[in-house]
């Protein structure tokens, strides 16, 4: 019938280019993003990192109303604390506050349901932290449209924020449960107060407002992950020349900065005489001992500490980075064209300006991870802070290529579309890849084994009372896991029995718990020679040692017993899983 085919007609070219086709585009790419998410927490195996865990478990004490205690103590806390250590020692001062308060918003609505059961093997607390950090990334996307609309305008804008949702680097680090996905948000509001603050400047418009928002901006990234104050010093000397007369913005920046990150430091300097907290001795990584060395001894010999050690780690972590830094930003071909569009010259002062200072802050990132390091556990790294530059870099980098295509002046119309195609399957190669060994390449364990199996853990929370400590080699999944207070195994055994002994932890050391991290993974050299090397009999299972007072073994909370627990009497009694 004519009549119909007129309407059917009418309705095909409302979906293509009337009014319905705008809506039917953003309800595919919503639809997409959440089969991307979907996909990602199916396939969730837990938390990755014992960063991640021990900021979980700090954010379920907020959650109970207990504030910023801990379950996990380290031998360190022990010699940096002022006066009450049996006390202060379970008040954490290594974490940064945000990400376990961000935890806590997470897990309070399972605030009834979060201990573990023993049928699933992963948390449901780990579920809930994922499912925050993915909403943070979107969050962040969000933001990083406005700020590249308010730089470019909005088809770029679209298109950078394309590439950053096929950036498999980012989806990852968002299920690990570390904090890059509340740096990446924080730091995307920022840049653009940032921005506005220098559309104001150049059209005689008052800063002052966005200045603070910038300063205050600065100030939760610090609390969210002390390493930032590099990039904020970067970028105040940037602002501090930018705006005129010269210094009265880094003022203001700086002033709302102190406002925001000052009470946690005063915080820290009452809780334990310092007020970087205990995480400041983490710059001591790699210079004689590793972080954990430092971290599981109760005093600090500093002989051979020195300018000359510093200078020479400083050296190798950026060579280091160097090496890595396709990886380090998310493989995207895209924002590793950041750096070629500093050569480029855009039309609008804005865009031009917010580059350098994009660069600077980077600069800035990159000395503090020199300095500090960047460890990894599982392929994650808490101190990875390229990856938050990845988006605002794809901006930049996206924005380069399509003004070198331009110049081509290639006449054939589908060429520009084309082009864009092959940059997404570029930047999205690694997430195509992922996603298939996902839904159709082998099965993986359900859990991130080795080393963390978490009904095997929490059966700790029947067998030991929450007046009793545990010494171990993964303390954070003890405290996470099992809700029960752990002590990183000291590097003597003279320390902890002294420390058990002398009462200085609040509480006896009744049980000791060691896992694949102090054995199974390590080399044979590496147990013998490295960390662990005093416990080297009992990680190797070949006999027991003087001086501990755990007599009583068990042998089976683990995979092919690769993990030993051992306890002043009978504590297997209790059901385990």
């Amino acid at each position: 019938m004519p009549g119909s085919a007129d309407f059917v007609q009418r309705f095909v070219h409302t979906l293509e280019a009337g009014s319905a086709a705008p809506w039917i585009r953003r309800a595919l790419a919503v639809i997409g993003i959440f089969a991307i998410a979907l996909t990602y927490m199916y396939h969730f195996r837990g938390l990755a990192t014992s960063q991640a865990m021990d900021q979980a478990q700090i954010g379920r004490f907020i959650v109970s109303g207990h504030g910023w205690h801990t379950n996990f103590a380290r031998p360190a806390a022990i010699e940096a604390r002022r006066k009450d250590s049996k006390r202060a020692l379970w008040v954490d001062t290594y974490q940064a506050p945000l990400p376990p308060l961000v935890d806590a918003i997470a897990l309070f609505p399972l605030k009834s349901r979060l201990q573990v059961n023993p049928r699933d093997l992963v948390y449901v607390g780990d579920k809930a932290i994922a499912v925050m950090s993915i909403l943070l990334f979107l969050g962040a996307v969000v933001i990083l449209f406005f700020v590249a609309r308010r730089l470019f305008d909005q088809r770029l804008a679209l298109l950078a924020c394309g590439l950053v949702l096929v950036c498999d680097r980012i989806w990852e680090y968002s299920t690990s449960g570390l904090p890059q996905m509340l740096l990446l948000f924080l730091f995307h509001a920022t840049v653009y107060a940032l921005v506005r603050a220098l559309e104001a400047k150049y059209s005689g418009r008052a800063v002052a407002f966005w200045l603070v928002a910038v300063g205050a901006g600065f100030g939760l990234l610090a609390l969210t992950h002390g390493l930032t104050i590099w990039m904020f010093v970067a970028a105040l000397i940037f602002i501090a020349f930018l705006f005129r007369p010269w210094g009265w913005a880094a003022a203001i920046v700086l002033a709302a900065f102190l406002l925001v990150y000052t009470p946690w430091s005063v915080r820290n300097f009452v809780v334990s005489g310092n007020p970087a907290g205990l995480a400041i001795y983490s710059a001591l990584d790699g210079i004689r001992h590793s972080e954990a060395g430092w971290m599981r001894r109760v005093n600090f010999d500093f002989e051979g500490v020195g300018t000359g050690t510093f200078r020479d780690k400083i050296i190798n972590n950026f060579i280091s980075q160097t090496g890595r830094i396709f990886e380090y930003l998310g493989w995207s071909v895209v924002a590793l064209m950041f750096f070629a569009s500093l050569l480029h010259r855009f039309k609008r002062t804005e865009t031009s300006v917010v580059r350098w200072m994009i660069l600077a802050m980077w600069g800035g990132g990159v000395f503090g991870m020199a300095l500090f390091g960047i460890n990894e556990e599982q392929g994650f790294a808490a101190n990875q802070l390229h990856l938050i530059f990845v988006p605002l870099m794809t901006c930049y980098g996206v924005a380069y290529l399509l003004v070198q295509f331009n110049r081509l002046e290639i006449e054939i119309p589908q060429a520009r579309t084309g082009f864009i195609v092959v940059l997404f399957i570029l930047c999205g190669f690694p997430i195509f890849n992922s996603l298939y060994n996902m839904v159709l390449g082998p099965p993986r364990q359900p859990m991130r084994w080795p080393p963390y199996i978490p009904p095997y853990i929490a059966v700790l929370n029947t067998w030991m009372t929450p007046a009793e400590i545990t010494a171990s080699d993964m303390p954070w999944a003890v405290a996470w896991y099992a809700d029960r207070p752990s002590l990183w195994i000291p590097v003597s055994i003279k320390t902890l029995t002294d420390l058990s002994d002398y009462g200085a932890l609040g509480g006896p050391v009744v049980a000791l718990y060691l896992t694949p991290i102090s054995g199974t993974q390590n080399t044979f050299r590496d147990i013998i020679k490295g960390d662990y090397s005093e416990w080297a009999p009992l990680i190797e299972q070949t006999s027991t040692l003087q001086g501990v007072p755990f007599k009583w073994g068990t042998l089976a909370l683990g995979i092919d017993k690769e993990c030993v627990f051992l306890s002043d009497h009978d504590r297997s009694h209790a059901e385990s899983p």
